[in-house]
Parts: C-alpha cells; sequence; structure tokens
C-alpha cells in the first residue's frame, strides 16, 4: 500500500469518524428532545390529574353541602311536626281532662242524689219500723 493511499483510507476513516461523531451527537439529541417531551407530557399528566382531584373535591364538597342542606331541611320538617303533634296531644289531654272533671263532678252529683234517696228510704223504713214495733208493742199490750 502506498502512502497515498494510506493518506486515503485515513481521510476516509477520519471522515467516517466525524460522521459517526455527527450521527452520535444528533442520536443524543434526539433522545434529549424525546426524554424532554416525556418530562414534559408526565408534568401535563400529573397537572391534569391535579385538576381532575380538584374537580373531584368540589363536586363531592358541592354534593355534601346539597346533601347536609336537605338533611337539615328534612330534620327540621320533623321538628316541626313533632312540635305540632305535642301540641295537639297537649291540647287532646286537656280536653280530656276537662271531661274527666265535668264527669266527675256530674257522678259527685249523681252520688249526693242517691245518698239524699237513700237517707229519705232508710228514714221512712226506720219510721215504718218504729210504726211496725210500736204497733206490736200495742197488740202485746192488749
Amino acid at each position: 500500500m502506498t502512502d497515498n493511499q494510506l493518506d486515503h483510507l485515513k481521510q476516509k476513516a477520519s471522515e467516517a469518524g466525524d460522521n459517526l461523531k455527527l450521527k452520535a451527537e444528533e442520536a443524543k439529541l434526539q433522545g434529549e428532545k424525546a426524554l424532554d417531551d416525556l418530562k414534559h407530557s408526565a408534568e401535563e399528566t400529573k397537572l391534569e390529574g391535579k385538576k381532575a382531584l380538584n374537580d373531584l373535591k368540589h363536586d363531592v364538597s358541592a354534593a355534601h353541602s346539597e346533601e347536609k342542606a336537605a338533611f337539615e331541611s328534612h330534620l327540621d320538617s320533623v321538628k316541626g311536626k313533632a312540635a305540632e303533634l305535642q301540641d295537639q296531644a297537649h291540647e287532646k289531654f286537656d280536653q280530656l281532662k276537662a271531661e274527666a272533671g265535668h264527669k266527675l263532678d256530674e257522678a259527685k252529683q249523681k252520688a249526693s242524689e242517691l245518698k239524699d234517696q237513700a237517707a229519705e228510704k232508710f228514714d221512712a223504713l226506720k219510721a215504718k219500723a218504729s210504726e211496725t214495733l210500736s204497733k206490736f208493742k200495742k197488740d202485746d199490750q192488749a
């Protein structure tokens, strides 16, 4: 091999080495770009996840508030009905108490009347018994 051929081969090897270095740098840049794109995509996905989580929190909070308001409204309604029923029961108790008082007064009056009637009958029987005894005494003396 001649010097000329050797120089030519050296030059080709140098060109090939330079080309290889350029291709390696290009591949490195493409890899870095792909990595940056992947990082960027991961950051976007992370941000979207945070947004979705935030939306979910707001939705849950709103649903909780609505459910709480509905529960409190229902509770107020039940309390109102309970108070109304308590008032009705108190009114009915007062009415029954008044009726019982009237019936007691009527029973006392009737008992007094029966006592007076019994006293009259007893007095009449006593008088009749006394009369009968007097009659028997007369008959015994005669």
